[in-house]
C-alpha cells in the first residue's frame, strides 16, 4: 500500500511536466500487482510502461543503468540521454540501510548519488522518499539548477542547511513519507534528455528520450 501512495503521486508530476519522462515500473507482479490493483485506481489506463520483468531482464546491459542510491561513492552532475536512471522503491523506514547500492553493486549496475552535499548538510540521513527523488530529479530537468532542485523539494524536517553560510532551509513539506530510495521492492526507472520493482525512466530522460 505504501509503495502505491508515491507512485500515484510521482505519476500526476511527470504528466504535467513540459517534458514528461519515459516513466517505467518493472517487476509488477505478485504483492506488488495486487496492491496495485487494490488501492490505484485506472492505473493500467496510465501513460506508462508496467511491465513483470525485472530491471535487470528489461535492461541486460548492465553498463545502461545508473541506479541512484544514497550510499553511491558517485555523484550525479548532469543526465546522459543513453542511460536508464533507476529509483529503488524498496520500503524500508530505515531497516535495511544500503540495500539500494547493495543492488546495483551486485547487478553490475552503475549508481550514483543526487549532489545533495554538494550544497548542503542535512541533519537526518541523506536516504530520501522515492518522492523526493524524483521531484529532484523533475525540478532539476526543468530548471538545470541542482541546488534549486533540492531547496524546492526537500522538506524542512530534514534539517536541510545551504553549505558555507549557515542558512537554515525552511521550505514547505508537501512529501509523502514511509517509503526510501534505498533500493528493492520497486523502482522508478527514468531515462535523461535529463518488493519488488518499479522503476521511472526518464528521457532527457528515470525509457525513452524526452
Amino acid at each position: 500500500v505504501k509503495l502505491s501512495k508515491p507512485i500515484q503521486r510521482c505519476y500526476p508530476l511527470n504528466r504535467h511536466m513540459t517534458q514528461p519522462f519515459q516513466f517505467h515500473l518493472t517487476n509488477i507482479q505478485g504483492k506488488t500487482l495486487s496492491r496495485m490493483d487494490d488501492h490505484v485506481d485506472g492505473y493500467k489506463n496510465w501513460d506508462v510502461h508496467i511491465k513483470s520483468e525485472s530491471l535487470s531482464q528489461l535492461f541486460p546491459s548492465p553498463s545502461d543503468v545508473v541506479y541512484l542510491c544514497a550510499e553511491s561513492e558517485n555523484t550525479l552532475t548532469e543526465f546522459d540521454d543513453t542511460k536508464v536512471y533507476a529509483i529503488g522503491g524498496f520500503v524500508d523506514h530505515n531497516a535495511h540501510k544500503g540495500v539500494a547500492y547493495e543492488r546495483a553493486v551486485a547487478a553490475g549496475f552503475s549508481h550514483a548519488r543526487l549532489p545533495i552535499d554538494s550544497f548542503f548538510t542535512l541533519a537526518t540521513r541523506k536516504v530520501l522518499t522515492v518522492c523526493h527523488v524524483f521531484e529532484i530529479i523533475k525540478n532539476f530537468t526543468e530548471s538545470g539548477n541542482w541546488e534549486e532542485a533540492i531547496k524546492l523539494t526537500i522538506p524542512a524536517r530534514k534539517g536541510l542547511e545551504t553549505k558555507g553560510d549557515g542558512e537554515s532551509i525552511t521550505g514547505e513539506d508537501s512529501m509523502a513519507e514511509g517509503d526510501s530510495n534505498a533500493g528493492g521492492e520497486s523502482n522508478t526507472e527514468e531515462k535523461s534528455n535529463a518488493g519488488e520493482e518499479s522503476k521511472a525512466r526518464e528521457e532527457k530522460e528515470v525509457g525513452e528520450k524526452s
